[in-house]
């Protein structure tokens, strides 16, 4: 047999430190993305994150079909020849459950994504995917469209899925790191030897002699590779930072809400509250659409902005917010969109710093469902708006949440463009505001 024939090309190895070094990042980045949007953070930080674990998710599953095509059109080395049956047997029943993991693991992710459904918060979230901000990566089976009862059985089978494969993706890691150490220290055969480079087997007198082909090939995808993780590294820690950015950290709010401490249970108490910055948001979304992709789906949100609110269900006459949005804070994550959306041709931030919406009126629909009805100005155009909305308090936490429409021409936004015909004029825009009560 020849000395290629007795170990793994160099294609082979580069391809499986990889996936391997994107698969171990992947998840724990998805476990902390899971656990800020339990929390209920919705910053920009954890806003692009979740674009990088996609992008992340997506390039595994390219490179994973390749390694496969790779090992079926190039066999592996053959397993030494002291190993037992039953051995041989697992080791080959974890080197194909690795494929199917490498490739089950984005698949499930990406149909998640394609259904729309947020598990965090049971209700529809669209989100579009850009690979590297490059390009728009289509939904699979046209799940946007579907119902919501087809959508959140989608995404709730999908993400099960996604979660178990990653459990089972670290305990096939151990396994497989562990019989490797295990043929390498005990055995004392060619097993790890074969896939580590510059490990050479213990049993080795003389080093085999040297391709340059196979130490360029080595050389380089092992460099990108490297380099690739330690970019991720860092930008996973830039987001971390951003996650913890508190843009309305100057808001106030008050409201004004009968309390059973008061001597009269009816009586209206005043309540100082603080604004959860990591729990509240201003997002908006639009759709675009062009002859040969047809429609995506863009979701927003601006990171900057303060919002002053007093509320009194019982005088509703004199609750009034004021909301001021930063326009230059814009961002859908797509890094050419947040580029030109400070632009002269789309918010004109320079001439235009602040957006604002300022109610004249709030009036009681029923139950937890009111309408404020106010001035939203933007570009210093300003239109009257409605956004209907709904107010909660549980014990010492308050919940707003309102979404409206705008037509982005009324505020001479993109009309001027060549996108223009392409970005939808309806500009959906949806609010968040969580407080906790002051102590």
């Amino acid at each position: 047999m020849s000395e290629q024939a007795r170990r793994y090309s160099a294609v082979a190895i580069v391809l499986h430190w990889a996936i391997a070094f994107a698969i171990l990042l992947m998840i724990p980045l998805g476990w902390w993305m899971g656990d800020m949007a339990e929390d209920g953070v919705v910053s920009d930080g954890i806003f692009r994150a979740y674009q990088l674990h996609k992008s992340i998710g997506l390039t595994v599953l390219a490179l994973s079909l390749v390694r496969l095509a790779w090992r079926l059109l190039n066999p592996p080395p053959p397993l030494p020849a002291h190993m037992p049956g039953w051995e041989r047997f697992i080791a080959k029943a974890i080197h194909w459950a690795f494929y199917a993991l490498m490739i089950g693991l984005p698949l499930t992710g990406w149909l998640y994504v394609s259904a729309g459904w947020s598990e965090h918060d049971d209700q529809p979230l669209l989100v579009t995917t850009h690979w590297f901000g490059l390009f728009v990566v289509p939904h699979l089976f046209g799940l946007p469209a579907a119902g919501a009862d087809v959508r959140e059985a989608v995404a709730d089978t999908a993400m099960s899925a996604h979660s178990l494969m990653a459990w089972g993706a670290l305990v096939l890691a151990a396994l497989h790191a562990a019989a490797a150490l295990k043929h390498h220290v005990f055995d004392k055969d060619e097993v790890l030897a074969d896939m580590v480079p510059g490990v050479k087997p213990p049993f080795q007198t003389e080093p085999p002699a040297k391709d340059p082909i196979r130490l360029a090939v080595l050389g380089v995808g092992l460099s990108i590779t490297a380099v690739a993780l330690i970019a991720a590294l860092f930008a996973w820690a830039d987001m971390a930072d951003g996650s913890q950015a508190a843009p309305q950290q100057q808001s106030t709010i008050a409201i004004t809400e009968p309390t059973p401490t008061a001597p009269d249970a009816s009586a209206p108490v005043a309540n100082g509250w603080r604004v959860d910055a990591a729990r509240s948001s201003i997002g908006f979304g639009f759709t675009y659409t062009d002859d040969i992709n047809g429609e995506a789906r863009f979701n927003g949100r601006f990171t900057r902005w303060r919002a002053d609110i007093v509320f009194n269900p019982d005088d509703l006459a004199n609750s009034a917010a004021n909301v001021t949005i930063e326009t230059a804070s814009a961002t859908d994550g797509v890094a050419m969109h947040d580029r030109a959306l400070p632009g002269p041709e789309w918010f004109d931030a320079a001439a235009h710093p602040t957006a604002s919406f300022r109610t004249r009126s709030i009036t009681h629909l029923g139950g937890a469902n009111y309408r404020a009805e106010g001035e939203l100005t933007i570009r210093g155009r300003s239109r009257e708006v409605e956004l209907p909305f709904t107010l909660t308090i549980e014990g010492d936490r308050a919940n707003m949440t309102g979404q409206t429409s705008i037509d982005r021409r009324d505020f001479d936004i993109g009309k001027d463009t060549d996108a223009d015909d392409s970005i939808s004029r309806d500009i959906e825009i949806s609010i968040r505001v969580e407080a906790t009560r002051a102590s």
